[in-house]
């Protein structure tokens, strides 16, 4: 799965200001990223902004070049004019949805009713209405009519306000500044994000008979310039020391591999099962090649799986 989500852009393109000088650093972890950049101080303070997914609790500033920092706050971003703007329309517009909602749904109760107690009629002739079946599966109908128009426009209701809402989610996303006073001419800044991660790939590739090779990719979004990306194969948690790669799917690992059960084949699922491999792998997407041949995608389970299926 290819990672390249809105917020995270904030992330590598975050505002650039002249404080801003410095190369970040980017590692990816298989939950979050940690963001590192060195930051120039004017005249003992400096700014630095942090993205809507900034993960709170994670701000470590640390003073280079001798001196000290004396203080630090988190506060929110200001907005610009036209996200302003933006921001106030889309609360005229979930406001206005939630009215027409409430509306609706008000609607389709009383027709819900209506059909309910035409069909709970019992049909008796009458000079003035000679004809009382006919006569009731056509108010039936009428009213089953106005309820499906009804119900339609309420869901159609739901989905634009459901759309203005995540529209609204994002714009109120507008992340957080860091203000720092200190005596040093410059800070190292670092946080962590939750919302953009690298993707194990797999690529199993077999000679033709019984021999192989398991590749193990990093899938990460495209990077900036100047930022300088680093891998770690753990959680942010486990700590794993990162390692520098370059370019969107960098081989992290290779294995060697035995064929126990399975070959090319042209049906699917393709099933290869092989000798355990000596690594403890995070499931990912895989893909698989015979003597140069690609044949297909699927998923590998990771852990100590010995099989992989390929399905499509």
């Amino acid at each position: 799965m290819r990672l390249v989500p809105f917020v995270f852009a904030l992330v590598l393109l975050a505002v650039q200001t002249p404080a801003l000088a410095g190369q970040r650093r980017v590692t990816y972890y298989l939950d979050g990223v940690r963001v590192e950049q060195q930051v120039a101080a004017a005249k003992g303070y400096l700014e630095y902004p942090l993205p809507g997914p900034f993960t709170a609790g994670s701000l470590r500033v640390r003073p280079l070049g001798g001196g000290a920092i004396l203080r630090v706050e988190v506060a929110p971003a200001a907005l610009s004019p036209r996200q302003s703007r933006e921001l106030a329309l889309l609360k005229k517009q979930r406001t206005e949805l939630k009215d027409r909602l409430e509306l609706l749904t008000r609607r389709e109760e009383i027709f819900a009713a209506a059909v309910k107690s035409q069909s709970g009629k019992a049909p008796r002739a009458s000079k003035s209405n000679p004809d009382p079946v006919a006569s009731l599966n056509q108010g039936t109908d009428f009213a089953l009519a106005r309820l499906d128009g009804v119900s339609r426009a309420r869901k159609s209701c739901e989905r634009s306000l459901e759309s203005v809402e995540r529209r609204l989610a994002i714009q109120e996303k507008t992340g957080q500044v860091a203000r720092v006073w200190l005596t040093a001419p410059r800070a190292a800044v670092s946080y962590l994000a939750s919302d953009a991660h690298w993707t194990p790939s797999y690529l199993f590739r077999w000679a033709g008979d019984k021999s192989g090779e398991l590749l193990l990719h990093a899938r990460i979004p495209a990077p900036g310039k100047g930022v300088t990306l680093l891998v770690s194969a753990g959680t942010v948690s486990q700590g794993a020391a990162p390692r520098e790669v370059s370019g969107e799917f960098p081989l992290l690992a290779r294995y060697p591999l035995m064929l126990v059960k399975g070959g090319r084949g042209d049906s699917r699922p393709l099933s290869f099962s092989f000798e355990k491999v000596a690594a403890e792998l995070p499931p990912g997407e895989a893909a698989a090649f015979w003597g140069g041949e690609y044949l297909g995608r699927g998923r590998f389970a990771g852990g100590t799986s010995c099989e992989v299926a390929i399905v499509e």
